[in-house]
Formats: structure tokens, sequence, C-alpha cells
């Protein structure tokens, strides 16, 4: 799962910085300190959906960046080698779908 955060985390810096947009003023814009934006990007800290909805808004890109890779496909879960990394990879699939969803809909209030 952490290196699920970190995958996250690094594309949003990465978006981030493509827009030129300093860590700072990222994390002022959406109401998080920027120690906090820091962790997340560096993977040490969860995301939750709602932030991520935010940064999204922020970055003017869709939800599901997050979770393509740099190549442009889809993030692969690792293979299943035991019962906590099979229910990661279920986890991830679930994520994409839901990703799928949001970007079918238009969220509203965030």
């Amino acid at each position: 799962m952490e290196k699920d955060f970190e995958i996250i985390g690094k594309r949003i810096k990465s978006l981030r910085m493509q827009k030129g947009i300093k860590q700072t003023v990222l994390a002022n814009k959406i109401g998080m300190s920027q120690t906090n934006m820091s962790n997340i990007e560096a993977g040490r800290t969860a995301i939750t959906i709602q932030n991520l909805l935010k940064i999204s808004k922020e970055l003017n890109c869709k939800m599901a960046d997050f979770f393509v890779d740099f190549d442009g496909g889809v993030e692969e879960a690792s293979p299943a080698n035991d019962v906590g990394t099979a229910r990661n990879a279920i986890e991830l699939e679930d994520a994409v779908q839901i990703l799928r969803l949001l970007k079918a809909v238009d969220v509203k209030g965030l």
C-alpha cells in the first residue's frame, strides 16, 4: 500500500511542477500545510479522496491522471503472492473503477 501512496505522490508532484505551481501555493489552495503536502508527494502520508479531488481541480487535471503511469498506461498492481498483496491488488482495481466513474460524472462542491 505504501508503494501506491508513493506512486500517487510522485504523480501529484509531477503534475504540479508541469503547471509551474509551488508546493506551498497548492497546499494553501486546498487547505493543508506545506509539510503535509510534502509528505504526500514523498509517499510518507496517505491522501484522502477529497484532497485528491481538490488537487485535481487546482491542477486542472482528471482524477485518472494520478493513477495512470507516465507512459500513459494504467498502473498495474503487483502480482498477488500473499493474502495482503491480493487484497491490495483488488483495492487498486477498485480505485481504477471508481476513477472511471468519477470521470463520467461531474463532482460538485469540491
